[in-house]
């Protein structure tokens, strides 16, 4: 990690509070950073021949959670019009596992065709005749042969609200669907509540189905098209556990990246007899208590706030505050991070309300959402501090 001087500090600073972040202009998944298969070995991309997606990088994202078995979702095989489900989908899907990019294949990459495609029976993509085309939106692609990889593991628990969770892809890395990424990218959500979830998408929400958005309403972190089907998932002591698929997102006048406008998965466990009833030899996880999540953190004895992980345009700190009294704050001390920590909850600063926006701030027992704002010289006032229900 690279310290900095206080003299860049204060330029740092005087340029945060002279100028607005441009995040329309953030690019990748939406707001990806660099992944790796080889923290994520079961990552899958899937293209299928003459899909209604099948433009967009992969056309769709997937995971393995068997040695030859695939999760996606079942939107990835419908045909052109959207409408039904493509005729033989297994004889059109290629799944590429073990490489980060999926033009230039690495070494090691896997590439399998289908023996056969399950959809969930109770899926209908037909508006005419569904009640709701967007549910049941999972389906599983069995392998032509098992593959020799760390499938990874499902849960199976009930769902909490304000999860910190990471998405990964190769999906469109702009808001209106275009530019997919060659190579795999993640970035951080957090679950909402359902009334959050249902007040973004009216009428669309089931119960098989939840929301993860951004932290906060300048961060434009999100999957897009190309990422459907891909994981959403929270990083444990063990390692990474899946709670969802990415289904939809968006609106008739939202784009990918949107704040406000999370994006729906299908839930796993409201999903899992669907899972278990075809495949075998899977791994389960009931609890969430053991999650590798480093928040924002108040330290009552030495009086500091430690933030892992502040965004400052495109560059991110971890950085401390100093309290001085009277909900008052100083900058103690500002480190830039050498590389982007999916375990680190992100906070923001937005120059243009010149605002320090601090998402799950741990006060003992208990978490609140956090705004400060920004006095110069360094200093900080306690603008809002929202208890997290």
């Amino acid at each position: 990690m690279k310290k900095i001087s206080v003299l860049t500090i204060s330029l740092c600073w005087f340029v945060m509070a002279a100028g607005s972040i441009n995040a329309q202009t953030q690019t990748r998944i939406i707001n990806g950073k660099p992944a790796s298969t080889s923290t994520y070995p079961w990552m899958a991309s899937l293209f299928i021949q003459g899909g209604k997606d099948s433009q967009n990088g992969g056309g769709c994202g997937g995971s393995l959670i068997a040695p030859g078995w695939v999760l996606t979702a079942a939107h990835c095989f419908l045909n052109q019009a959207g409408d039904a489900l493509a005729d033989d989908p297994a004889s059109l899907v290629t799944v590429t596992l073990n490489s980060d990019n999926i033009n230039s294949l690495s070494s090691g990459a896997i590439e399998r065709s289908a023996r056969r495609v399950v959809i969930h029976p109770d899926y209908n993509p037909n508006p005419d005749t569904s009640p709701n085309s967007n549910d049941f939106d999972i389906a599983l692609v069995e392998l032509e042969s098992s593959v020799n990889l760390t499938p990874v593991r499902l849960f199976s628990g009930a769902l909490p609200a304000h999860i910190p969770t990471v998405v990964a892809g190769w999906g469109a890395t702009v808001g209106d669907g275009s530019q997919p990424s060659d190579n795999l990218l993640q970035t951080q959500v957090i679950t909402v509540t359902t009334p959050v979830c249902e007040a973004a998408h009216e009428g669309l929400i089931t119960s098989n189905m939840f929301c993860a958005g951004s932290f906060a309403d300048i961060d434009t972190s999100d999957t897009c098209q190309g990422d459907s089907g891909g994981p959403l998932f929270v990083n444990l002591n063990q390692g990474a556990v899946q709670i969802g698929l990415s289904s939809f997102g968006g609106s008739e006048t939202a784009n990918c990246g949107t704040p406000g406008s999370p994006g729906v998965y299908a839930k796993v466990p409201a999903l899992f007899s669907f899972i278990s009833a075809n495949v075998t030899g899977l791994t389960t996880v009931d609890s969430l208590n053991e999650m590798r999540s480093h928040i924002n953190d108040y330290d009552a004895a030495a009086d500091l706030v430690t933030i892992p992980k502040v965004y400052v345009d495109k560059v991110n700190y971890s950085v401390t505050l100093k309290h001085t009294g009277n909900l008052n704050f100083f900058l103690a001390s500002a480190t830039e991070n050498a590389s982007d920590n999916p375990d680190s909850v992100p906070s923001f600063f937005d120059g243009g309300r010149n605002v320090l926006i601090l998402p799950l701030v741990k006060v003992g027992a208990e978490t609140f959402n956090v705004t400060m704002r920004h006095l110069g010289d360094f200093k900080f006032v306690v603008e809002i501090a929202d208890p997290v229900k």
